[in-house]
């Protein structure tokens, strides 16, 4: 097999693409990258066949692609973009505390894809096949079907949009008991189980919209770097992500971006800027961030050549539709001994999502949140056959079920976390993903459960 190219020199918006080519699919995806900072590159595509892999199976199948070519007349100076063929989709939170294990998931097998570039206004078409001729006949096929293309996310919205809006069925922790989980994860603190824990809640709702229309919406209304939509049969994740969780290159470098911090945004431009300037000093802030960025240093030890673990970017502000977020990063280069599935093993999940130490960490969320967290705290992404891969925290997501949806949100609780001011903080980070479901204050609706 060998990787074809072929760039158009035009532009088709990526909802209408993916609304036309892959709208009715079972398994598909678009990797929504329009308002990323450098690598304004969104992907959209299917599985072959429908195939899903778990991961395990997923980085097996990619060992024996891994001598997959390029074709002759491909410069890879005429790709701009990292993204190849290979794996996409997800990854899960585990559910037992686990170190060196490979996580269970949802991975589309993908052989081709387009790629939008938004600041050059190009689509590239890309994919593996066995020969020139089979490339040419599937580009043929996807023209055949763009000469059709115009105007579908304006009438897929206007078909599919909700008849009414979500309904809460349920909720983990109500606001009283999830007070009472922060008191206790600070008690946890204050024994020396851990230093942080990353604490989480999740949201229930019967609903009667369609995935796909929810997430046009949401990546209007909370644009983010790592906005992902992925389907696979019945289930369908709806990410508005703006963290970085991991990524590694063809040459062996290592990337990891860690967000622990969070203020909201204000339409007053001068509040705004003093509330992003008052996260960037908040001493507790950075006591936060700093430990996973630590956390994070630690685990891309365990694979990387020594020496190269270092932090290029350290308490940096990103903002985006809702919230103010401080983010560093941690860099490292991967051991020539090293692979894709050992990396993965080493560092997943994400410390933001867990606290520190990891395993201890691992064991109390266990113990407090009293149910798995499924997809969500996990990561989104694509492994490609050529050894690189690219993965968001899965964060700020709707999870489509059937007629149930699930939002799960959380925060990092420290010894001098204000437990009123660390729910709130959630309510923030879930005030995109409540507006496109219709439901403004679910937690209203839970307030009489019991204790």
């Amino acid at each position: 097999m060998q990787l074809f190219h072929f760039a158009l020199r035009g532009w088709v918006a990526p909802a209408d693409v993916f609304i036309q080519l892959f709208g009715t699919d079972s398994a598909a995806f678009w990797l929504d990258r329009e308002h990323h900072a450098t690598q304004r590159f969104s992907v959209v595509g299917h599985s072959q066949h429908g195939k899903v892999f778990q991961p395990a199976q997923a980085f097996e199948l990619l060992k024996e692609r891994s001598n997959w070519g390029i074709s002759p007349d491909l410069d890879p100076a005429d790709l701009p973009f990292a993204f190849r063929p290979g794996f996409v989709g997800w990854l899960n939170y585990p559910e037992l505390p686990t170190i060196d294990d490979i996580p269970t998931g949802s991975l589309l097998d993908v052989r081709e894809a387009i790629v939008f570039d938004h600041d050059a206004k190009r689509l590239h078409f890309l994919g593996y096949f066995a020969s020139r001729e089979r490339f040419e006949h599937w580009l043929n096929a996807v023209f055949l079907r763009l000469a059709l293309c115009g105007g579908e996310q304006a009438s897929y919205k206007f078909r599919n949009q909700p008849r009414s809006a979500a309904k809460p069925v349920s909720i983990r922790h109500n606001e009283s008991q999830y007070l009472t989980l922060i008191e206790r994860s600070q008690q946890a603190i204050r024994r020396g189980d851990v230093y942080q824990l990353c604490l989480t809640n999740e949201l229930t709702f019967s609903h009667e919209a369609d995935p796909l229309e929810v997430f046009l919406r949401l990546r209007q209304a909370n644009a983010a770097p790592y906005a992902s939509y992925v389907r696979v049969g019945e289930q369908t994740l709806v990410c508005s992500s703006p963290e970085h969780f991991l990524s590694l290159d063809t040459a062996g470098t290592v990337t990891t971006k860690p967000i622990k911090g969070t203020r909201p945004r204000s339409n007053d431009s001068q509040l705004d800027a003093e509330l992003a300037l008052e996260l960037k000093n908040n001493q507790k802030e950075r006591a936060e961030n700093l430990m996973i960025v630590d956390l994070m240093r630690n685990d891309l030890g365990r694979v990387s050549e020594p020496e190269s673990v270092h932090v290029p970017a350290l308490f940096q502000v990103e903002s985006y539709a809702t919230v103010h977020q401080l983010v560093s990063t941690v860099q490292s280069k991967l051991r020539p001994d090293a692979s894709m599935p050992q990396l993965i093993a080493a560092v997943f999940p994400g410390g933001s999502m867990t606290g520190a130490p990891k395993l201890r960490a691992q064991e109390l969320i266990r113990e407090f949140e009293g149910s798995p967290r499924g997809i969500y705290s996990g990561a989104v992404g694509y492994f490609a056959a050529d050894g690189s891969l690219e993965l968001g925290m899965t964060i700020r997501s709707l999870v489509f079920d059937g007629d149930r949806v699930t939002l799960s949100v959380g925060g990092g609780i420290t010894i001098d976390s204000d437990p009123q001011a660390e729910l709130e903080e959630t309510k923030i980070k879930a005030k995109a993903l409540l507006a496109v479901l219709g439901s403004p204050d679910p937690w209203s609706s839970f307030g009489n459960l019991e204790d």
